[in-house]
């Protein structure tokens, strides 16, 4: 292998790297900013309260937490009223003005715990977590409290008008504010990732190195230039065609990774409504990057093929030329 074929495949490694790292970089910034900003997340996952699958589940899961921590010892003539009360309180839910906060405050709540279980596992040097850890300790648990809490207000609200007025409604209320608080429903596991095919380890450490991609970035950059500078002149455009490729290779990959995503099988109800609407977000935002790493990728390969064939056409003895 001579000097300028050594080159040449020397180039195109580098290339093919700085095509990775400049697709991972621009993952790596949509995936931090979701993870630490409020923002993204409100915007991938407020339109879920729209969905008609969870507007059809919800109401019912949380009735039916609502209906269980009703307070022990309620005058026989009340149990029936209360009983129907739960149910239109529940019903109502998704159609009541406050839901729309209730739920964006659900989505900020889910962020930080799940950011927080991040921190917890990586530890505070983001190398090492603690052993013993449960198998869905790396997956979104969706924080149903202010939903909850909006149940309960729409409840007491309803009750103050039975016999008693305010004073059933406050012990409704304090009831079941103390009740719920022990309910699994608070924290709902939504198996994403799915820790069947994700592993968590891998999810803490990936987000424990989400800051990089400033450095990916910039290293990317810097290859690609390493790569033009040690081709042979006479194949200075191939760096660019297989680095184009290499990013258009993930736009691809990315692309079809998305479109597979779904719920996990053993979800069902409203966890599973949940899960699927918050991947189709995710599905919607992410897209959109993924045509950026095709296109822009396309454009390189292109601008490195005709550097490719201008660079062939120069080198040409005068006397072949027409």
């Amino acid at each position: 292998m001579n000097g300028a074929t050594m080159r040449t495949a020397l180039s195109i490694l580098l290339a093919v790297l700085a095509g990775l790292l400049a697709a991972l970089s621009l993952v790596g910034a949509r995936a931090e900013a979701l993870v630490h900003t409020p923002e993204p997340l409100q915007r991938i996952a407020g339109p879920m309260s729209e969905d008609p699958g969870l507007r059809e589940t919800l109401p019912a899961e949380l009735g039916e937490v609502v209906g269980e921590g009703l307070p022990d010892g309620l005058p026989g003539f009340l149990e029936s009223p209360v009983a129907g009360l739960v149910q239109q309180a529940a019903g109502g839910l998704v159609t009541d003005e406050r839901f729309p906060a209730a739920w964006s405050a659900a989505l900020e709540q889910t962020r930080v715990d799940w950011t927080d279980r991040m921190d917890l596992l990586a530890g505070a040097d983001g190398r090492e977590g603690p052993e013993g850890t449960a198998e869905d300790a790396g997956t979104v648990h969706l924080q149903t409290a202010p939903l909850l809490d909006l149940g309960i207000e729409r409840l007491g609200e309803s009750a103050s008008e039975l016999p008693g007025g305010e004073a059933v409604s406050q012990a409704l209320q304090d009831g079941l504010q103390a009740a719920v608080e022990d309910s699994a429903v608070l924290s709902v596991d939504l198996s994403v990732p799915d820790p069947e095919t994700v592993d968590t380890a891998a999810v803490v450490w990936t987000v424990a190195n989400l800051y990089r991609w400033p450095w990916m970035a910039g290293t990317s950059v810097v290859l690609l230039l390493l790569a033009l500078m040690l081709a042979p002149r006479r194949r200075r455009g191939t760096p660019l065609v297989v680095g184009g490729i290499a990013v258009l290779g993930a736009g691809v990959a990315a692309r079809w990774a998305l479109g597979r995503m779904g719920p996990a099988a053993d979800l069902e109800g409203f966890a599973r409504a949940a899960a699927g609407s918050l991947l189709e977000g995710v599905r919607e935002e992410a897209m959109p990057d993924t045509l950026l790493m095709i296109v822009g990728g396309g454009v390189l390969a292109a601008l490195g093929l005709l550097t490719v064939l201008l660079s062939g056409r120069r080198s040409r003895p005068a006397g072949t030329r027409r």
